[in-house]
């Protein structure tokens, strides 16, 4: 089982990796030494992590270079990323949005065609009632015309 420490001693571990980078204020730096003057596991930690980072820091940087092959081509191994270009994400949104517009009006469509046709109120002898109109899906059919929307009625019969 690992080690518990205090939240204290969480706190000191943290103020050390800050206080080598020189993000410490002065009140934490004097918690920080506070804290390490009595706890001997946190200034242990901070002597070995400044010993880490100054070797770090004095490391000369490494290159990593690739091996290439002939015809300017990727040695057996390796792959280098390939980027795309513009026009190419250019061409798929334009495609996407393509689709999106299709897929939308085919379902207009599919939806006009399905729904529904309109009824006529007439009567028996096929003569129109008055008031009567075409009415959309939705209305009574017996609702007198007065009561229902001027943009749902168109009469059922030419005048």
């Amino acid at each position: 089982m690992g080690v518990v420490w205090t939240t204290e001693c969480e706190r000191a571990r943290m103020q050390a990796s800050l206080e080598l980078d020189g993000e410490l204020s002065e009140i934490e730096e004097a918690s920080l030494r506070a804290h390490t003057g009595c706890c001997a596991a946190c200034a242990s930690f901070g002597r070995e992590l400044a010993a880490l980072t100054r070797e770090l820091r004095a490391a000369p940087p490494v290159l990593y270079r690739a091996t290439v092959g002939a015809g300017g081509r990727p040695a057996a191994g390796v792959r280098l990323p390939r980027r795309r270009s513009a026009a190419v994400r250019v061409l798929q949104l334009s495609a996407a949005a393509a689709a999106v517009l299709l897929a939308a009006g085919l379902g207009s469509l599919a939806g006009s065609l399905s729904s529904p046709a309109a009824t006529t109120v007439t009567t028996a002898s096929k003569a129109p009632l008055h008031g009567a109109a075409v009415i959309d899906r939705g209305f009574v059919a017996m609702a007198p015309a007065e009561r229902l929307p001027a943009s749902r009625i168109r009469p059922a019969v030419a005048l």
